[in-house]
């Protein structure tokens, strides 16, 4: 009998992978989440396509500053989403 594969949970370990790779470690929920936003949550990332791709940008910078990540890791999250 074949077993049932978890592709979300898969899925999960793979980010939490690549996290650690770019030593983004002891993130709070709300970090995890904004960190991950540009490619798990377009939607709100664009604000539902209301703003261009630069305000986009420009206000995830600020949400990740905002939630207390250091210029080391807003670079390695950068990484993690546009490299």
């Amino acid at each position: 009998m074949a077993t049932k594969r978890d592709y979300f949970k898969e899925h999960q370990d793979n980010i939490r992978k690549r996290l650690l790779n770019l030593g983004l470690t002891n993130l709070s929920e709300e970090q995890y989440f904004l960190i991950n936003e540009p490619s798990e949550s377009p939607e709100s990332y664009y604000c539902d396509g209301e703003i261009s791709s630069d305000q986009a940008y420009s206000n995830w910078l600020q949400k990740l500053t905002k939630s207390g990540l250091d210029k080391k890791k807003i670079k390695s999250a950068i990484k993690f989403n546009f490299e």
